[in-house]
């Protein structure tokens, strides 16, 4: 193994998806037939001498999953029974011989911050006024208390050491963090190298000079609460500090998801997130047109087969009477039928567009 693997203390390779360019460290005889983030099939082993990431270094932490296979299983067995119309590719059983476990990069930064600060603080007080109502024929006057807010200028100095503030380490964090919520970060464990032994690991695109940015917006927000609870204050607007940071420290920190995927009609892949600790799964339930378009037209071939029959009822009338009563029936039957047979289109569209 190259040098900057080696640091990993186990047997890995390094893979990258040519559609979404994520790339993976994984068990050099697992290489996934699709990309866990994007769906591509088109996931190649690269040469780790001439493809260096901007970050290489192992993680410090690993926040180890609290979902079980099983349970990720019963996660995707549910998503697919509840799908109408689903795409014969959109199973259950596929997508469990599908789910891959997979852990993703996240900042944790340390910083020791010295700063000056100013902000209007505001405070709660209450105001008692009177309202005159007009009920059962006379006035009445009712009193009324409104909380309104008092706001006072403050400034101040800050010297304070932080640690875990959270920076994104790749960038698609808010995407993911959307999806499928955030993480409980209280549990992360050591690095271990068995880490890869049923998972794969992204590595990050984003390192920590690019990272920075966000890391100081954490430390502000952590900075200017603790100012508002100094102050007793009940809010605060207008913060604003001059901060000097010393004593930076980066961790890296794995936590977990799983993913999977199934294809529709078209043949385009739709990936599958599940929260690694809550169960929480995102992702899009695709209805097949076609066979919605099936469905509508069985539903509407039996419409004009009542429309037939009760065409011939009618013309049996003329001798029949009765035959008159069946014919009635049997095209109000038809007329329902075919009405019904713009359902399964229009309820495989509205799912396709508006339905998550």
């Amino acid at each position: 193994m190259d040098k900057w693997l080696s640091e990993w203390q186990t047997e890995v390779a390094l893979a990258s998806c040519e559609q979404c360019d994520w790339l993976y460290l994984l068990p050099p005889t697992r290489l996934p037939e699709r990309c866990p983030h994007c769906g591509a099939a088109a996931v190649a082993q690269l040469d780790e001498t001439t493809n260096q990431p901007v970050y290489t270094h192992p993680p410090e932490l690993v926040l180890p999953f609290q979902v079980d296979a099983r349970q990720a299983q019963q996660k995707v067995l549910a998503f697919a029974k509840g799908a109408w119309f689903a795409p014969s590719d959109l199973k259950g059983e596929k997508l469990h011989g599908r789910l891959q476990p997979l852990y993703l990069p996240l900042w944790l930064v340390d910083a020791d911050v010295q700063a000056g600060w100013q902000a209007e603080m505001g405070f709660d007080y209450q105001v008692l006024s009177h309202r005159e109502e007009f009920q059962n024929n006379r006035w009445h006057t009712r009193e009324v208390k409104e909380t309104r807010i008092r706001w006072e200028p403050r400034v101040g100095t800050l010297q304070r050491h932080y640690e875990n503030r959270v920076a994104p380490a790749l960038e698609e964090q808010a995407a993911i963090e959307k999806a499928v919520g955030r993480f409980d970060l209280r549990g992360a464990r050591p690095y271990q190298p068995d880490t890869f032994a049923h998972a794969f690991a992204r590595l990050p695109n984003r390192p920590p000079d690019d990272a920075w940015s966000d890391a100081q917006i954490a430390f502000m927000q952590a900075a200017g609460e603790e100012c508002r609870q100094a102050a007793t204050a009940d809010h605060m607007r207008q913060y604003q500090w001059q901060p000097h940071f010393a004593n930076t420290h980066w961790t890296q920190l794995l936590y977990p998801i799983y993913t999977t995927y199934y294809t529709d009609d078209d043949g385009k892949t739709h990936t599958l997130t599940i929260h690694g600790q809550t169960g929480r799964l995102a992702g899009r339930r695709q209805a097949s047109m076609k066979k919605a378009r099936r469905w509508s037209l069985v539903i509407g071939a039996v419409a004009a087969a009542f429309f037939i029959v009760s065409f011939i009822l009618l013309l049996a009338g003329l001798v029949y009477e009765v035959a008159l009563v069946m014919a009635g029936l049997l095209f109000v039957g038809a007329v329902v039928t075919a009405v019904t047979a713009f359902i399964p289109i229009v309820a495989a569209w509205y799912l396709n567009h508006y339905s998550q």
